[in-house]
């Protein structure tokens, strides 16, 4: 016999979430299941203090919350657990993800339950009332005292290329960044009537990942919108211990250094440690100190590349490399026709 409470899964939403999806949704968590002691105390609470004033399904109205010692948990309409937990369970898995929190969801009592660390569990509840309210409407948020947040102004003509269709865009930079993102306060056409010349898109997150969405957002408007965000911006080396450096390119060079569908870029990225984003001409360097010095000195080696041989200094002091002699009647059969057998071995290096 099947479980009358057993955790929901994607395939029994899949159905339901055809009239629900919409650009800009959010994702996120692994399924679980109820206690029975804690299925009575939530109970025992609802017998105790009663629904709130405004109703709700069958007297357990949705979002009316619960803190427990080890949990947190929300009551929920069904309309809702087919927004929270997206199609597939991708929603679902996004937030928890995000939140760093575990998050478990059950039909029989429209409960959504919320367990890990206090904080987390916070940023959890946040993200999914931020999920439900986007169903029925604009969400706002507020910018102060968020550590969590970043927040971009995005120009009402960018605002479709920055979403994507059916909200594509977005989750790829969420999928690959591990945040959540979605427009706040949006007003479509009802902004621009009112002098608004922006939507705010709020990304939610770790601090490394917010960066890096926030960089991958600010260089598709930069794409639709050239100058928006890098007028008059120049070469920039912060002092700070984490923060993020320029590096104007000229055209040559930022062909060079993106490559072929950004491999070059990313192969920067994924060795320096650092995020690397090209917005314009405007090389974007971000993480700590650290690895926004490497990141520099590969992008200037790489640079270099393109007018012959490239010495290094100071081989020895440096954490970051080993050397290798190679036999000079070698060295053409270990680099390939153009380079490409070392092409193959960075490739398998990086998966």
């Amino acid at each position: 016999m099947a479980d009358d409470d057993a955790p929901m899964d994607g395939d029994r939403r899949d159905r339901a979430l055809d009239d629900e999806e919409e650009a800009g949704q959010v994702s996120g968590g692994r399924a679980g299941r109820f206690d029975e002691d804690e299925d009575e105390d939530m109970e025992r609470a609802l017998e105790r203090d009663g629904p709130p004033p405004d109703g709700g399904d069958a007297g357990r109205p949705a979002g009316r919350a619960r803190d427990f010692e080890n949990k947190t948990v929300i009551e929920i309409s069904d309309d809702d657990a087919a927004f929270i937990l997206g199609k597939g369970g991708k929603t679902k898995e996004k937030l928890a993800r995000v939140s760093g929190a575990r998050i478990e969801l059950y039909e029989r009592s429209r409960t959504l339950e919320i367990m890990g660390p206090p904080d987390a569990r916070a940023r959890a509840k946040k993200y999914v009332e931020a999920v439900m309210a986007q169903r029925v409407g604009p969400v706002p948020i507020q910018e102060d005292d968020q550590d969590d947040l970043t927040v971009v102004h995005v120009p009402h003509e960018a605002v479709g290329f920055v979403t994507g269709a059916q909200g594509n865009f977005l989750r790829t930079i969420e999928e690959e960044w591990g945040t959540l993102m979605f427009f706040a306060d949006y007003r479509g056409r009802r902004g621009v009537d009112g002098g608004a010349d922006t939507e705010k898109l709020a990304i939610f997150g770790p601090r490394r990942g917010r960066r890096g969405a926030e960089l991958k957002v600010m260089s598709a408007v930069e794409t639709k919108n050239p100058g928006h965000f890098t007028k008059d911006l120049g070469k920039l080396v912060s002092d700070a211990e984490w923060g993020s450096d320029q590096y104007p390119l000229s055209d040559s060079e930022l062909s060079y250094a993106l490559g072929k569908d950004g491999s070059t870029r990313r192969k920067l990225s994924r060795a320096s440690g650092c995020i690397m984003e090209y917005v314009g001409h405007i090389a974007f360097l971000a993480g700590t100190k650290t690895e926004r010095a490497r990141a520099r000195d590969y992008l200037k080696w790489l640079l270099k590349q393109r007018n012959g041989p490239v010495r290094v200094e100071g081989l020895s002091d440096r954490d970051d490399v080993s050397t290798l002699r190679v036999p000079a009647e070698c060295a053409g059969y270990i680099t390939g026709n153009r380079g490409s057998t070392l092409r193959q071995v960075r490739a398998r290096r990086a998966h």
